[in-house]
């Protein structure tokens, strides 16, 4: 899949309205071009705006009372005096079918009530989901602009990241612009976590690993910015790790990927 047909794709996969092989055909492409992939939180952000501009209104307690005592109102109705005695015997004969029938709408009004209460509450969750994912998406956004920052700088490096074990075939390049002191990781083939686990990234230093933060990958492919203003110290390199989730205070393990700055 290429460009414009990522672009032509995107409005689509932020509605959810792609099929799984559209879907994962663009989900690989933005895993390695920063340009759709920049468009798609767009999309996506645009997608979760739109949601939250229809506004929800909370069901009043009074609704399901005036439905049940419509239907009550229906039901006392139904026994007034019969126009004539052909009429009121035929009445008479009908008026266990129409008691039952009465019956049986208003405990059908009774549960649409609760089924209307019920919405609403899905309603609710889904908005407060909805917010969650515009937070998620602007902090996405952030970090697209800090890698694009990263790209565009006059002074960017880069350096190979090599799988440390040799039964691994992870793979990734590690961007930074010394002027910023800005960069990202972009990784491919990285294995699965197993549950309870996250990869961290590291800054490598004379004393010790200094965490640079936890994510997880998709696909096995990842893009994560980094910030590496506040080292006071020259790193010596950039690694990733698996860690149990919420990070650890220094590597457990080998490294899974590893970025040496030796000749950078």
């Amino acid at each position: 899949m290429d460009c414009q047909e990522v672009l032509e794709l995107l409005d689509a996969y932020a509605l959810g309205a792609a099929d799984k092989t559209e879907a994962d055909g663009l989900e690989r492409h933005v895993a390695d071009c920063i340009r759709c992939w920049d468009e798609l939180t767009k999309a996506q952000r645009t997608a979760a705006l739109v949601a939250l501009s229809i506004p929800l209104k909370e069901a009043p307690e009074r609704l399901g009372r005036r439905i049940l005592s419509a239907a009550q109102r229906e039901k006392g109705g139904g026994r007034g005096q019969p126009a004539g005695r052909g009429f009121g015997e035929r009445l008479r004969l009908g008026w266990p079918a129409a008691a039952g029938a009465l019956g049986l709408a208003g405990l059908a009004a009774l549960a649409f009530a609760a089924f209307l209460q019920v919405e609403m509450n899905d309603l609710r969750d889904e908005k407060s989901d909805l917010a969650r994912q515009v937070e998620a998406a602007g902090h996405q956004l952030d970090d697209q602009q800090q890698i694009l920052a990263v790209m565009s700088s006059s002074d960017t490096k880069q350096a190979p990241m090599s799988a440390v074990s040799s039964e691994s075939s992870a793979w990734g390049v590690y961007s930074w612009s010394p002027g910023s002191g800005k960069g990202f990781i972009v990784c491919h083939d990285l294995p699965p976590l197993e549950q309870g686990e996250v990869y961290q990234a590291w800054i490598s230093t004379e004393e010790r690993p200094l965490s640079a933060g936890t994510f997880v990958a998709s696909n096995g492919g990842c893009q994560y910015p980094m910030d590496l203003s506040s080292v006071q110290k020259r790193p010596k390199g950039i690694g990733v790790s698996r860690e149990p989730e919420g990070g650890s205070a220094s590597p457990s393990e080998k490294w899974v990927l590893f970025a040496s700055f030796e000749n950078n």
